[in-house]
């Protein structure tokens, strides 16, 4: 084990100093008995130890038994770390690659994939689980996590069609029966998915493709992670049972189009604005919407009744399925287009 410590040691030291550079010779050799199954180089090592305790020997004899042992647990430590340093690395270099995170847990924590929302993973990450004493609960939540990323490698070379992965009752921004269909999941009061639909309006995505949605609120540790979102997605479903003849554009798509794209009066957009408002408020300004956008009073009411009835909970049930086991993303938004998914916020030029 020494040997092994002292060669990781030596290795980054050299590194940095050419004064180490002819250790690591010796150092590798060591290693190389040793994972070979032979005896280590006891001179080897016994001059890197008289090396370090020498000092101490010259001061305090003894303490020199007690330091000896010290520099084997200290050895041991170092390969530890090293192991689980070199897996960390492997792991977030997977993770990055399917999932474009190096962090499942936190997908909005890795400055290297794209900009999103993250859909928490409520699984006890290794280190909480350590911390609850639960030891084959971390490791075995660990590996069987690293198991799913690895089966989730060949969605990356998948053909990805998005009119497999429709919600019921679809609506669609524009339509034209020449283009091909996209579908975007998305969250309300996601800023990420307010970037994404003006990056959509920017490069004229709409006019290129069908573009639908799936609205997906994102569980929080308390609730939903942006408090109303869950109750514009019952609006919008119930919009989509009930459409308004003649709209140019289907209010639903109006609603989101607002909440993405337009500023309150107090100038602060109105993704912001809804996010902030308790319940009671969010609902009578998606009703004054209603009533902007064209419906009747009755119409108003027939949505209103719709979005908290049980065919809506079980349409946004479904949707949940859709989202978590079939596109399988853990980000938010998610756009499948053009034989691809997307996750994390599209540039304007990766929509054109």
């Amino acid at each position: 084990m020494f040997c092994i410590a002292a060669f990781i040691v030596l290795v980054v030291m050299a590194a940095f100093s050419a004064r180490y550079r002819r250790y690591v010779g010796k150092a590798w050799n060591c290693v190389w008995r040793r994972v070979t199954f032979r005896p280590c180089d006891t001179t080897f090592k016994q001059d890197v130890k008289d090396h370090i305790l020498a000092p101490i020997a010259a001061r305090r004899p003894s303490l020199v038994k007690p330091a000896s042992i010290t520099l084997e647990v200290l050895a041991v430590l170092v390969i530890l770390t090293t192991i689980w340093s070199g897996y960390t690395v492997v792991k977030s270099a997977v993770n990055l690659y399917v999932y474009g995170t190096c962090n499942k847990q936190d997908s909005a924590s890795c400055t290297l994939g794209a900009e999103a929302c993250s859909i928490p993973d409520e699984t006890p990450g290794f280190m909480e689980s350590l911390g609850a004493f639960d030891v084959i609960g971390a490791f075995g939540n660990e590996f069987a996590s690293l198991g799913e990323t690895f089966a989730a490698i060949p969605a990356r070379f998948q053909t990805w069609t998005a009119d497999d992965y429709l919600p019921a009752n679809a609506s669609y921004l524009t339509e034209d029966a020449a283009n091909p269909t996209a579908v975007e999941v998305i969250d309300p009061g996601c800023t990420f998915c307010r970037a994404l639909f003006q990056n959509i309006e920017e490069s004229g995505f709409e006019s290129t493709h069908n573009l639908t949605y799936i609205a997906y609120p994102i569980k929080g540790t308390d609730g939903y992670k942006f408090p109303n979102s869950m109750l514009v997605t019952q609006y919008l479903e119930a919009l989509r049972l009930h459409p308004l003849e003649g709209a140019d554009t289907p209010v639903d798509w109006e609603v989101l189009k607002r909440i993405f794209t337009e500023k309150a009066e107090t100038g602060l957009p109105w993704q912001d604005t809804i996010n902030s408002m308790d319940a009671a408020e969010a609902t009578a300004t998606l009703t004054s919407w209603l009533d902007e956008f064209g419906l009747s009073a009755d119409q108003i009411d027939v949505v209103v009744a719709e979005a908290g009835s049980d065919t809506v909970a079980d349409i946004i049930a479904a949707n949940k399925v859709i989202v978590e086991d079939k596109v399988d993303t853990i980000k938010i938004p998610t756009i499948i287009f053009d034989g691809r998914r997307h996750d994390g916020l599209v540039s304007v030029d990766g929509l054109q």
